[in-house]
């Protein structure tokens, strides 16, 4: 398994990905009830951004035999700023989502609504996704994803910030370093208790850079 820098021709396969895994996340459930059409948003807007990544973030796979098994992806929040996240292709993918959902567009939307400000105010790296595929939980693939971030977050000297929506996401998380900040016990009637974690900056990097195509 290599950990290496994520491709634009990686896209399909890596947005498949993680569609496949937040089909269980209570989150993803509360979003789109509906299991037929769950992995919709994920795949059709998660891979035009991932195509459209910009020097503000960075993505990561995990790769073996050449299948990816593993993605993540973090965003440098204040550099985010100086870059305009409003591209025309993802406005089309919005309305190409809006058509898709169908009834379920207005609840999808009042979500991400309610989330977009959790995370206002934040400074540093944010981690926005990080999944191993199906097949292969639970054999250190989130860690090895998750110390490569982190490594380049210390050498930045950066506190970094992540969302939990399960009890065992929030465990990770703390094995990293991380701390709640905040408990959200009903982001909107019916939805799931989230978890608001911060990793302190680090004045020196526990952990070396794994540069691109790093064997673990």
């Amino acid at each position: 398994m290599r950990i290496t820098d994520f491709r634009p021709r990686q896209s399909k396969e890596a947005a498949r990905l993680v569609a496949d895994v937040l089909a269980d996340d209570p989150l993803s459930i509360y979003m789109v009830p509906d299991a037929k059409r769950r992995a919709l948003p994920t795949l059709i807007h998660f891979r035009e951004a991932l195509r459209l990544i910009t020097p503000a973030q960075a993505a990561r796979v995990a790769v073996q035999d050449g299948r990816i098994i593993g993605v993540a992806l973090w965003e440098n929040v204040i550099a985010h700023e100086t870059y305009n996240p409003i591209d025309p292709r993802l406005a089309r993918v919005t309305g190409k989502l809006h058509r898709r959902m169908g009834d379920a567009w207005p609840h999808l939307v009042a979500v991400h609504t309610a989330l977009r400000p959790v995370l206002e105010g934040e400074t540093g790296w944010l981690l926005s996704t990080l999944t191993a595929h199906p097949d292969h939980q639970n054999i250190g693939i989130e860690d090895a994803l998750m110390r490569d971030g982190l490594s380049e977050a210390d050498l930045d000297g950066a506190t970094v910030s992540a969302l939990a929506s399960t009890p065992d996401e929030v465990q990770s998380l703390r094995q990293h370093g991380f701390e709640i900040t905040k408990t959200i016990d009903e982001l909107l009637p019916g939805a799931p208790t989230l978890w608001k974690l911060k990793r302190p900056a680090l004045s020196a990097a526990p952990h070396p850079p794994a540069p691109a195509d790093a064997p673990l």
